[in-house]
């Protein structure tokens, strides 16, 4: 619990630097950091039922989708799917030069990781990409737009983890996937809904944003973030793993931290561009 407490103190201050500080370029390489070793975390585990994926595959993908995220996924039309279909039949004919060829195992794990890790985490690089500033209430301080949705998100989903692990751990009766996540109670489940509104609310109105959005957002976050942490945990128990990693200390790996963001970070990117016009 402590280190859990100490990395948030050190990781968050740093990551509002990183989003503020030369047009936000130290965020994304930070993004560009933590989803190579998401993917390397991955691999390893696979590595455990026996497939070998192609790790020069994902690190290629990994760098191609950071680049689609910073254009938020208008790229040269050329670009992007001609580099994902040179790596596609690369891969499939690397496979088959192998003396224990098995492409459909090797590559399906090698893709998964791609799309799970490298995919998925590039839509904080896509929302840090919108354009315009807003003026913050009380202080007055101009943000970009951009810096302030990926706060939102990454707050709001840490907030339902924090609420959903503190109440969970001391109120968690009534378990709610006890094969699957032991730890996980209706109740936890319950408190991260409350926590995640709650912090929605002092990010929205910072902001003027609508209550429509603030609450749909609140709700709708707490739910999509306890999915990605349901599937990272059927992920682990397939592959017989408690963490992927212990890279950060008090949470584990970078798949076991940011597992509800993997999936929080693109709901909430359509959400705003699609329902909220941004």
């Amino acid at each position: 619990m402590i280190m859990r407490f100490v990395s948030g103190i050190i990781g968050i201050p740093l990551m509002i630097l990183s989003l503020l500080v030369w047009k936000g370029t130290p965020f994304i390489l930070a993004i560009g950091l933590l989803s190579l070793l998401g993917l390397n975390e991955f691999y390893r585990g696979v590595r455990r039922t026996g497939a070998e994926p192609q790790e020069w595959l994902g690190v290629g993908c990994v760098i191609l989708f950071l680049f689609a995220a910073r254009e938020r996924f208008n790229p040269p039309v050329i670009l992007m799917p001609g580099v994902l279909t040179f790596f596609i039949i690369s891969s499939l004919s690397i496979e088959l030069l192998k003396r224990d060829r098995a492409p459909i195992r090797n590559l399906g794990v090698t893709y998964l990781g791609v799309i799970y890790v490298g995919w998925l985490f590039s839509y904080l690089v896509a929302l840090q990409s919108i354009p315009g500033k807003t003026q913050m209430k009380i202080t007055g301080f101009e943000v970009p737009w951009g810096a302030w949705l990926v706060l939102f998100v990454v707050f709001a989903a840490w907030a339902a983890d924090t609420g959903a692990y503190l109440i969970g751990r001391k109120w968690g009766y009534h378990k709610m996937t006890p094969v699957l996540s032991p730890g996980k109670s209706w109740e936890g489940a319950l408190a991260g809904i409350t926590w995640s509104v709650a912090m929605c609310v002092v990010m929205g109105l910072l902001v003027s944003m609508p209550w429509v959005h603030i609450l749909v957002l609140g709700v709708s976050i707490a739910l999509v973030s306890l999915v990605g942490d349901l599937v990272e945990s059927s992920l682990k128990r397939e592959l017989g793993l408690k963490d992927f990693g212990s890279v950060l200390p008090g949470h584990g790996g970078i798949l076991d931290r940011f597992d509800g963001l993997f999936f929080a970070a693109p709901f909430f990117y359509y959400y705003v561009t699609l329902v909220m016009k941004f």
